[in-house]
């Protein structure tokens, strides 16, 4: 039920919404399943705008998780920040 390619699954075309950010961490145990999705998006024909966005060197939910605001965390929101705008 969260395999969005797993049988059964609609398709990515059909999202409903026109932009999506794909943000992934290098050290995030879930980073290849994070390029997956922004390939599987990118190939699906869905028509709106998905963009990619990695940190090095950081691990899952560093920005949340981290109690320093380093020049990483500072990326990662002003990303997000900027996507949002």
């Amino acid at each position: 039920m969260v395999n969005p390619a797993g049988p059964g699954a609609p398709s990515l075309g059909g999202l409903g919404c026109s932009k999506m950010l794909v943000c992934v961490s290098s050290k995030d145990e879930l980073r290849d399943r994070g390029v997956w999705y922004y390939d599987l998006v990118r190939e699906s024909g869905w028509e709106g705008e998905v963009d990619f966005f990695e940190v090095e060197g950081e691990e899952h939910a560093f920005h949340i998780l981290s109690e320093a605001v380093t020049q990483n965390v500072k990326k990662m929101i002003n990303k997000l920040a900027s996507f949002l705008v």
